[in-house]
């Protein structure tokens, strides 16, 4: 064999080598492409595939139109689901009215966020001339603010607010500071003239009071908790007797209310702003001016069951 053919063959060889090389090389690469491909697929692309979401939109419910809106026994009325932030009742929810203890609420915001609860609260003399006896405060007894908030809250005692206006510095300096606190709340229709809601001008509306009700279950869970109690065992810092509290609501006692306040006046009539547990949802219910707040409740709680249908 000649040397011009031996490197043809040579050369022809090396050729087909690199060719065979080539294409192997390629296919190694094509299915390193396919896995990443494929692990992007199973891996990144799972956090926004529709089948791969492991958190499920919540369904608002759907209105039956054939129900018709209840004939409600009130001034104004705000039935809300916070977990759905959904609107289920509103009627005449701008409307002003005199809000009564409900006041309450914001006077204990008012003093945990300003003051604490360790605080040491002396009765005065003042305090207990006020009117209501409930909680049973005498003068020259000294409370932790904590306690004395409790005895506010169960019995709605205006002797224990007054005391917190008093350490304060008088009721004046204390409206204004639950004036303040209610504007950076932006409860623009609501005014405080005093602590206790004895004041027929402590006025708000039930969508006002929405937004109290929403900042005091993310701010202050405490003080809707302590609302439930049904009883509980305080003692003066300055002496040594106890005595039981009893809870006043009477929505204290069923198992499905988590917390709230009610409001009692000539003036205002019977007002309500308490949260129930509805199914697996929390649904508040705020009712100004009523004559019967227990009985429009009920009212409304069995009309959203029958008006409404929950997925």
């Amino acid at each position: 064999m000649s040397l011009r053919i031996q490197i043809i063959i040579v050369i022809a060889v090396l050729l087909s080598a690199l060719t065979i090389t080539r294409i192997f090389t390629s296919s190694m690469i094509g299915d390193t492409n396919a896995q990443n491909d494929s692990a992007l697929t199973t891996e990144d692309s799972g956090a926004i595939s529709p089948t791969n979401q492991k958190v499920e939109a919540k369904k608002i419910p759907v209105r039956k139109m054939e129900v018709l809106d209840p004939q409600v026994d009130a001034e104004s009325v705000l039935v809300q689901s916070l977990n759905l932030n959904f609107p289920l009742f509103n009627y005449q929810t701008s409307k002003k009215w005199p809000i009564a203890s409900i006041t309450k609420l914001m006077t204990a915001i008012v003093i945990s966020e300003q003051f604490g609860l360790t605080k040491k609260i002396p009765i005065t003399k003042t305090a207990v001339e006020v009117e209501g006896i409930a909680g049973d405060l005498k003068s020259g007894e000294v409370y932790s603010s904590e306690d004395l908030m409790k005895i506010m809250l169960l019995v709605s005692s205006n002797r224990a607010a007054t005391a917190f206006e008093e350490f304060v510095g008088g009721r004046e300096l204390f409206a204004n500071l639950l004036n303040t606190k209610a504007k950076n709340l932006g409860m623009t229709q609501t005014v405080f003239y005093d602590g206790s809601g004895l004041s027929t001008q402590n006025e708000s509306t039930t969508s006002d009071l929405l937004k109290l009700a929403k900042y005091l279950i993310e701010k202050h869970p405490e003080i809707i908790s302590w609302t439930r109690l049904q009883t509980i065992k305080v003692q003066p810092m300055n002496t040594a007797v106890s005595r039981n509290v009893y809870n006043i609501n009477t929505f204290a006692s069923e198992t499905t209310f988590l917390g709230g306040k009610t409001g009692t006046s000539y003036e205002a009539r019977e007002n309500l702003l308490a949260l129930f547990s509805f199914d697996d949802d929390r649904v508040v219910y705020i009712i100004l001016g009523t004559h019967d707040r227990v009985g429009q409740t009920d009212k409304l709680l069995k009309w959203i069951r029958q008006a409404y249908t929950f997925n």
